[in-house]
């Protein structure tokens, strides 16, 4: 049975955090690895190297840290490294499993989720510990999936889904679990969710008109609009950093449900332009500190790669250079000047 739920919960991690959400698929069994290479596609750097799978990157907000999901312990576990691989340590050392690590924006600490503290065939909590790992609090306790968490970017709240109400809704709550609240009440599924740069809206997606769309709201829940509006799929909603834009991914121009787009727009919904124009499948864009760029993924080269582009979709650069691994999941560094990634080539099921 633990065998089981370890890698039910494996393969969720995975489709959660390097699937995205238009249908594009990755291998369920692969030895994923954290990379970092610069923002000019020189100075590749291999920062783990283990038999286990290293995926998702997430930079501390000073930069000198970076924290990852592995399964080297035989169980879904977060730790963190130096942003040269120096220093490695598990932080979360549970015999559950735990994931979708989240920084706070002073770097303090750390959200997570987890199902420590519950039978193993019962859902996921958020937690919170200490950067070090130290001071391990649960903020939610209910019968149902919570998370992944994502803090405000003024530190002072968290927002996650959970369908503890029969369907994938969107909460929110203070850093320390309390007051909280329910902000969507709909039909479909509310997922993806990302903070404005001032902490006053959240962006997510829906399909709760019938066809998946961007939405955007104030961050009480009030004041919903339709950004898209759009009968093709849009998803994967990622704000500028100074808040008046959103890129975002969509298939109204590809005529095929796998083939997305990176696009942007006002963030009021006016002003829509496609910055890839490719029959290929992009995904994940990922705006750099400075505003002025754009990373992605994208198959077009044969493989998935990572790719950057100029914010107006000019000057397009594949910085992984046709690596015959799948490279995905791109992160910036604080200072904009690298891009930490994963990559992982496909490995036989024993």
């Amino acid at each position: 049975m633990k065998k089981k739920l370890f890698w039910a919960v494996v393969v969720a991690v995975l489709t959660l955090a390097l699937t995205a959400c238009g249908g594009a698929s990755y291998p369920a069994y692969v030895n994923y690895e954290v990379y970092v290479i610069n923002a000019d596609g020189n100075g590749l750097k291999k920062l783990t190297d283990h038999p286990a799978d290293d995926w998702p990157s997430v930079w501390s907000p000073d930069g000198k840290q970076i924290a990852f999901t592995t399964n080297r312990d035989g169980n879904v576990e977060i730790y963190v490294m130096n942003a040269d691989g120096s220093d490695l340590k598990n932080l979360t050392d549970n015999a559950a499993g735990d994931w979708s690590p989240v920084w706070s924006p002073d770097g303090r600490q750390i959200a997570f989720t987890s199902y420590r503290d519950s039978d193993p065939s019962d859902p996921e909590e958020i937690y919170v510990m200490n950067a070090n790992g130290s001071g391990l609090t649960r903020l939610t306790n209910d019968s149902a999936n919570d998370g992944p968490p994502v803090w405000s970017p003024d530190g002072k709240q968290i927002a996650f889904t959970s369908n503890r109400d029969g369907n994938r809704e969107i909460y929110v709550m203070y850093a320390d679990g309390s007051s909280l609240a329910r902000l969507t009440n709909h039909s479909g599924e509310d997922e993806w969710l990302a903070w404005s740069p001032d902490s006053k809206q959240i962006a997510f997606h829906s399909n709760h008109d019938g066809n998946v769309e961007i939405y955007v709201m104030n961050a009480d829940g009030s004041d919903l609009k339709n950004l898209t509006s759009n009968p093709a799929e849009d998803s994967e909603p990622a704000w500028s950093p100074d808040g008046n834009q959103i890129a975002f991914i969509s298939n109204r121009d590809s005529g095929h449900p796998d083939s997305f787009d990176i696009h942007v727009m006002n963030a009021d919904g006016s002003d829509l332009k496609n910055l890839t124009h490719n029959a290929a499948g992009n995904w994940e864009p990922t705006w750099s500190p400075d505003g002025r760029q754009i990373a992605f993924t994208s198959d077009r080269d044969g493989n998935r790669e990572i790719y950057v582009m100029n914010a107006d979709g000019s000057d397009l650069k594949n910085l992984t250079n046709n690596n015959p691994a799948d490279d995905i999941g791109p992160v910036w560094s604080p200072d904009g000047k690298q891009i930490a990634f994963s990559s992982g080539l496909p490995r036989p099921v024993d």
